[in-house]
């Protein structure tokens, strides 16, 4: 059992990433927020124009009102969540029921989805329900029940540290249930530790792969970035790019592929060398707290992973700010993946930048003139960025118009070199849950077990 592990930190090898897990933990025993269904005629109309890539938020039951989310830049909404028990049944419904009508109502006023986000990060649960045909149908009715009661859209389906003897089973789960709720995306790890999530097969059978594109550098390592966009140099060769490019080199499309971006940093008493040495556990940082902070420390860029850091008295802190995440929707646009997403709506607080940023880069402005030279999905205008989002450029069946995509001027990708990381041989970076509040779930590992690509 997965939480009979807590605190097993002595294994040697990467940790398991189970960042939404961890969360959860940093947040037992939270209160709730209730919301009435709005009156009719109360939520506005939308405004335009909408995103043209896929924009897809999770909205944890411990933030605030869900129905006053930045619609306009949104696409789907990830309500969190509501927990699998061992024998199909669901727990903790109320995080859905008490929320559901309200926000259902006022996504929808805007055309936005909403999927209810069903969890296990018990690997006794996994076992017990992914492996009988009657306990994943119960599972599925239940969840079906529960979308259908509110007129919502699908499920979003979060099963994290999960046995690789169990891939086929999530596989046959998946499609059950895609069958009768009709929209599934599925929350799946930075790094595949033990190959045990079927990339192409969970693709081919859902509308798309959140990528959980954080905890590269887990609190109870060394510090490091949290979503590095690049490796190399003196980091682990772990990254988006690296995660993305695995993706693709086990059957993910990448219209299929949403780049889940951390909308939260983490803290570790440390040294102040970059790379440094983590004195004790770190902790998380809501993406707000640190920008402010960082505005009164001091920040600074890391150029190889192109992240931003400051280094308060006896610390390290690492987030993300407005620029960094820009950064990162360009990087996704430019690899024509269908999207990103954010863990979690909230943490970014009222920064007064971060949603027109949003809107900049995951939206094409419409022109009176474009330079795109059409093309089966592109238009003259320029506007349309083709079914996979793409780069615009001149055209083609995918094409059309000017796109978006870019990375800083002058800079490249980072390398592949040695990694740092707190792994006895000092070879591979420790990927991990990053949201940990000081509660930390860990799991050992075979490493012949270990599904990576050679990154040399």
């Amino acid at each position: 059992m997965l939480l009979a592990l807590l605190g097993s930190l002595a294994v040697a090898g990467p940790r398991i990433a189970t960042p939404h897990a961890d969360a959860l933990l940093a947040h037992a025993g939270d209160p709730h927020v209730v919301v009435p269904a709005p009156p009719a005629g109360a939520v506005p109309p939308p405004s335009e124009p909408v995103p043209d890539m896929t924009v897809y938020a999770y909205h944890p039951y411990w933030e605030s009102d869900p129905t006053q989310l930045h619609w306009d830049q949104l696409t789907h909404v990830a309500i969190f969540d509501v927990e699998l028990k061992s024998d199909g049944t669901l727990a903790n419904t109320d995080n859905w029921t008490d929320v559901a009508a309200g926000v259902v109502a006022a996504a929808h006023a805007h055309g936005v989805k909403v999927d209810l986000c069903v969890i296990s990060f018990d690997d006794s649960v996994q076992s017990s329900v992914l492996q009988s045909a009657s306990k994943r149908a119960t599972a599925v009715a239940a969840l079906k029940s529960l979308v259908d009661q509110y007129g919502a859209d699908g499920v979003n389906v979060d099963v994290e540290a999960m046995d690789d003897s169990l891939s086929g089973d999530f596989v046959q789960f998946i499609k059950e249930l895609h069958a009768e709720v009709g929209e599934v995306y599925i929350a799946t790890p930075a790094v595949d530790w033990l190959g045990a999530y079927d990339y192409s097969e969970l693709a081919a059978n859902s509308e798309g792969l959140f990528i959980m594109g954080y905890g590269y550098y887990w609190t109870g390592g060394d510090p490091g970035p949290n979503d590095p966009l690049y490796g190399g140099g003196d980091w682990s060769t772990y990254s988006l790019e690296w995660s993305i490019e695995d993706y693709q080199s086990y059957g993910a499309p990448v219209d299929k592929i949403v780049l889940g971006l951390p909308l939260y940093g983490q803290e570790w008493p440390a040294d102040h060398a970059v790379p440094g040495n983590a004195t004790g556990t770190g902790w998380s940082v809501e993406m707000e707290s640190a920008m402010a902070e960082a505005a009164t420390v001091g920040d600074h860029y890391e150029p190889t992973t192109h992240s931003p850091y400051y280094l308060p008295s006896g610390s390290q802190v690492w987030y993300p700010d407005v620029e960094s995440v820009r950064e990162r929707i360009a990087f996704a646009r430019e690899q024509g993946l269908q999207g990103v997403g954010f863990w979690a709506v909230g943490y970014e607080g009222d920064d007064p930048d971060f949603w027109p940023m949003v809107a900049e880069e995951t939206t094409f402005a419409v022109e009176d003139t474009g330079s795109g030279n059409g093309g089966d999905n592109g238009g003259d205008s320029g506007d349309n960025a083709g079914d996979n989002g793409g780069n615009g450029g001149n055209g083609g069946d995918n094409g059309g118009g000017p796109g978006k995509a870019r990375v800083l001027d002058g800079e490249a990708p980072g390398g592949c070199a040695c990694a740092h990381g707190p792994d006895p041989g000092g070879s591979l970076g420790i990927p991990g849950g990053a949201y940990s509040g000081g509660a930390l779930l860990a799991v050992g590992f075979v490493a012949t077990r270990r599904r990576t690509r050679s990154t040399t």
